[in-house]
């Protein structure tokens, strides 16, 4: 069960899982934050094995600010979060997805790692990649992404705990190897 209009407006009062101001009609809005990392392109060509090495934190450039516009070059990608924290209920689990509007100039929000488990509470990480041929400019606060809640057949046993779980109270989360 997905919960829109006025049983989402109730749940958001009632859990205070963000902003009231994100409210939309059957989800909630994610907005663009300003801080970000870019890949560090001196790193351009190195070869990475998923969970071994190098530490993905070193194949980044150092955590910046943009002031008024995100600058996305044809191909290029980057490191986002929400300008917003949310908190998601126990018995709920979040869906990311693309705006629309975004999504149809080929600039995707997340790389599909759009799913926040029960018991998050930090900013929204968000892979943003412009997979198109124009340089695109995000202004910051742009409505880039919607969250949206599904009920879960039992509450989670606990709140979410993995390795982004207190990175993610601070902005965007770089790829974390297991050890």
């Amino acid at each position: 069960m997905i919960p829109i209009e006025k049983n989402l407006e109730h749940l958001v009062n009632q859990y205070e899982i963000c902003d009231k101001q994100l409210i939309d009609e059957y989800s909630l809005k994610i907005r663009l934050g300003k801080s970000y990392y870019k890949p560090d392109p001196e790193k351009f060509g190195k070869v990475i094995t998923y969970n071994v090495g190098p530490e993905p934190k070193t194949l980044f450039m150092e955590r910046a600010n943009a002031e008024q516009n995100l600058s996305l070059e044809p191909g290029e990608c980057l490191i986002a979060s929400s300008q917003h924290k949310y908190k998601i209920p126990h018995d709920y689990f979040g869906l990311v997805q693309t705006k629309g509007t975004l999504a149809r100039l080929f600039v995707q929000a997340t790389c599909n790692d759009g799913q926040i488990e029960p018991g998050f509470d930090g900013y929204i990480t968000l892979e943003i990649v412009n997979l198109s041929k124009w340089k695109i400019q995000i202004p910051i606060g742009s409505d880039v992404a919607q969250l949206y809640l599904v009920k879960c057949s039992s509450p989670a046993d606990r709140a979410y705990s993995g390795r982004y779980s207190e990175e993610c109270k601070n902005g965007p989360t770089l790829a974390i190897f297991r050890e």
